[in-house]
Formats: structure tokens, C-alpha cells, sequence
């Protein structure tokens, strides 16, 4: 009796862990309406890192979106959206792998170059990585060599190879 009980109980947790994993995706409508409100809650206080929950959730609300509905028009524009707000809470490795899925998601979209930079960028002046800023730099340039940011690339790309102290030697003979 007590191998039968528990023999169902088991039964039972694994069918509502199924339940809950296959349980339906928000509507478009709904998750729209979702990152409005979230928006709107943000923009009040006016600073993602102060309302890093909030932030979370919006960035959250908009990988579910672009998830479930990779085709709709809104998807890179709202992937690359929770990219900045990842990088205005202060998550920098979330933002530089949400600028990344819209890099590869989305290669012909307006925002993939700008994307891409930000990814650069980010490892160069938040996470102070001068490899991979460089490694990001570069594949800009291969990637986008017609873009308006080459000139501005170019000239960050020398300056995250410099020593601290080519730096100052540089910085020196310009005044």
C-alpha cells in the first residue's frame, strides 16, 4: 500500500512538473502590453540600476517576446532594448550576450552593426577588457567596413592596444 502511494505521488509530481513546462507562452498582446508597463515604471525613476528588478524583468519581457516570436517586426528592436537595459543595471555580460543574439538573429537588421560595436565597446569601457574589446572591434570592421562608425572604430581600436603609458606619451604630445 505504501509502495502504491507513493508510486502515485510520484506520478503526480511528474505530471504537473510537465504541466508547468509545457504550460502556454504570454500572448504578443499581452507581452507588449507587459514591456510598456515595465517601460513606463522605468522612465519614472530614470535609472535602470536603481530599479535593477524592474530592469530584470523588462529584459526578461523582451527575450521571452523575441523567443516566441522571432519573426514578428519588434523582436531585434526589442532584443537589442533589453541589451541596453541590461547595460544600464549594470549587467554587462547579459547586455554583450543580448547584443550578440541580435548579431546572429538578425545580421541584416539596421541595429546589428550598432550591436555589434556596443559589444566592443562594452568589454572596452565597463569590463575593461582590452582583448576581447579588440576582438570585438575587429569584427566590426570586417563586418561592416562601409559603416559610418569605421572612423570612431579605427581610433578606439588604437587606443585599446596602447600601454597605459603609450597612452600618456600620446596624450602628452597632443597639448
Amino acid at each position: 500500500m505504501k509502495k502504491g502511494l507513493l508510486f502515485l505521488g510520484l506520478i503526480l509530481c511528474l505530471a504537473a512538473a510537465c504541466q508547468q513546462k509545457f504550460k502556454e507562452a504570454p500572448s504578443k498582446e499581452t507581452l507588449l502590453t507587459e514591456i510598456g508597463r515595465l517601460e513606463e515604471q522605468i522612465l519614472k525613476t530614470g535609472d535602470a540600476s536603481e530599479e535593477k528588478e524592474l530592469a530584470l524583468a523588462l529584459v526578461d519581457s523582451c527575450i521571452v517576446f523575441s523567443d516566441n516570436f522571432p519573426d514578428h517586426p519588434s523582436a531585434p528592436d526589442l532584443l537589442f532594448k533589453a541589451a541596453d537595459v541590461a547595460r544600464g543595471a549594470k549587467e554587462h555580460g547579459k547586455a554583450v550576450q543580448l547584443w550578440g543574439r541580435l548579431k546572429r538573429r538578425y545580421a541584416d537588421h539596421p541595429k546589428a552593426p550598432m550591436a555589434l560595436f556596443l559589444q566592443g565597446f562594452t568589454f572596452d569601457s565597463e569590463l575593461r577588457d582590452a582583448r576581447m574589446a579588440s576582438k570585438y572591434y575587429r569584427d566590426f570592421l570586417k563586418a561592416y567596413p562601409n559603416d559610418s562608425l569605421v572612423p570612431q572604430v579605427n581610433q578606439l581600436l588604437q587606443v585599446v592596444e596602447m600601454s597605459p603609458e603609450e597612452l600618456v606619451k600620446q596624450f602628452e604630445s597632443n597639448q
